[in-house]
C-alpha cells in the first residue's frame, strides 16, 4: 500500500497512477480533494502537511482502511521564486513548513508504524536543486538542501529497523511549478532586471523539460528495488546534473547562463540544467 502526498497533479499524479500499474493500493492527499479529478486505482483524502492535527488524521485514516502503509511518498511541496534579500523571513517559513517541516510531521506520523511492522520505504522527492545552487531560487533550494540532510541522517538511525529514506531528484519537470511557486514579497528594484531575465530561463527550461511520468518511474524503482540506493536521480537532465557535481563543476559549468560575474545574459532557449 502506498500513500503519495500532493497526488492531485504533476509528479505525485504521475506516481499515483505508476505506483497503481505496479499492482499498489494507492491513497493521494489534496489540500482540497472536492477540486480534484478522479483517477482510477487512487483514493484521495484530504490533507494540507502544514497542519499536524491532518497529518496524523490522514494516517490513522489509511491505516485503518488498509491495515498498513507500505510506502510513503512525500511529493507535497510549494517553490519560491526571487532574490534572496527580497524573501522575507516569514515567507521562507511558509515554504520550509510545507516543503520541510511537512516531510518530518509525515515522517513521524508513519514511522511508528513502519517500524512495528519491521518493513518500509520513505521517499522524498527533492530535487537538483537539493545539491547544486541556482539564483532567485534560494529559500526553495534551501529548503531541498535541508531534505537531502534530513533523509540521509534518517536513513542511517532506521534501516536496522527494515526501513529505508530515500532521495528522488528531478530536474526541470513540466508540472506547473512556476506557475505555482509564491514570488518575493519585498520585491526591490536591484533585482528587477535579472529577475525578470531568469524568470524568462526558467519558463523555457520547464517548457523543455522531462514529462512527470519519467520521475514517476523512478519513484516507483525506488519503491519496489530489492537492494535501494539512497538517492535516485530522475531523468537525463537531472543525471547530468549530477555527474557535473561529482566532477566538481559548480554553477557557472553546469549552467550556460550564469557569466563568471555572476549576471545572467539572454540566450536562446535551452534546456538548463542548473535548477530543480
Amino acid at each position: 500500500m502506498a500513500l503519495v502526498t500532493g497526488g492531485s497533479s504533476g509528479i505525485g499524479k504521475a506516481a499515483a497512477l505508476a505506483l497503481v500499474a505496479r499492482g499498489f493500493d494507492v491513497v493521494a492527499t489534496s489540500r482540497d480533494t472536492s477540486r480534484v479529478t478522479p483517477l482510477d486505482g487512487v483514493t484521495f483524502v484530504d490533507l494540507d502537511v502544514a497542519h499536524d492535527a491532518e497529518v496524523t488524521a490522514a494516517v490513522d485514516q489509511v491505516i485503518e482502511r488498509f491495515g498498513r502503509i507500505d510506502v510513503l511518498v512525500n511529493n507535497a511541496g510549494i517553490g519560491s521564486l526571487g532574490a534572496a534579500e527580497e524573501t522575507s523571513v516569514a515567507q521562507a517559513q511558509g515554504v520550509f513548513d510545507v516543503n520541510v517541516f511537512g516531510v518530518m510531521r509525515m515522517v513521524r506520523a508513519v514511522l511508528p508504524h513502519m517500524r512495528a511492522r519491521g518493513r518500509g520505504r520513505i521517499i522524498n522527492v527533492s530535487s537538483v536543486q537539493g545539491f547544486i545552487p541556482a539564483p532567485y531560487m534560494a529559500v526553495y533550494g534551501a529548503s531541498k538542501h535541508a531534505i537531502e540532510g534530513y533523509s540521509e541522517s534518517l536513513d542511517h538511525e532506521v534501516r536496522e529497523y527494515g526501513v529505508r529514506v530515500l532521495l528522488v531528484e528531478p530536474a526541470y519537470t513540466r508540472t506547473g511549478f512556476e506557475a505555482g511557486s509564491g514570488r518575493a514579497d519585498t520585491p526591490l528594484p536591484v533585482y528587477a532586471a535579472q529577475r525578470e531575465l531568469f524568470d524568462g530561463v526558467l519558463t523555457a527550461a520547464f517548457k523543455d523539460g522531462d514529462d512527470p511520468a519519467v520521475v514517476a518511474k523512478v519513484i516507483v524503482a525506488a519503491a519496489t528495488d530489492p537492494k535501494p540506493k539512497p538517492r535516485y536521480t530522475a531523468g537525463p537532465l537531472a543525471g547530468r546534473v549530477r555527474i557535473l557535481r561529482r566532477s566538481g563543476l559548480g554553477l557557472r559549468q553546469a549552467d550556460p547562463q550564469a557569466q563568471p560575474a555572476g549576471r545572467l545574459t539572454p540566450v536562446p532557449r535551452t534546456r538548463s540544467i542548473s535548477t530543480g
